[in-house]
């Protein structure tokens, strides 16, 4: 079973995503902030991280730029343009940004792609 770090700063977004990837049979992680976030790459153990760009206090980009040795494959979420930190996370080897709103099928073939990169 592969396992999942979700990270976002909306309870009812953790909520919905963990739903949806524990039914599609993965073992998630659920997190609200950058610094868990960090804490928890750092201590290993994740195929993939599905990570929420803007968030108070550390971003999701700073977390993918801040996890030091290659992390697992990260997926950023976003529902607004924010051009500089995009192409701060394409520069940090970010697998996949993906604009909200999303339909499930297609978060659970970016996921599902990340794991098998």
């Amino acid at each position: 079973m592969s396992a999942v770090l979700l990270v976002d700063d909306e309870p009812g977004m953790l909520e919905t995503l963990s739903e949806i990837l524990v039914g599609a049979g993965y073992l998630v992680t659920a997190v609200g902030d950058g610094d868990t976030a960090l804490a928890e790459i750092r201590g290993g153990g994740y195929d993939v991280v599905l990570m929420d760009i803007r968030m108070p206090g550390r971003d999701g980009v700073s977390v993918l730029i801040d996890s030091g040795a290659p992390p697992p494959p990260v997926i950023l979420m976003t529902a607004y343009a924010m051009e500089e930190r995009l192409r701060e996370a394409r520069a940090a080897r970010v697998h996949a940004v993906v604009q909200k709103p999303f339909a499930a099928p297609y978060l659970l073939r970016l996921v599902a792609a990340a794991v098998a990169a």
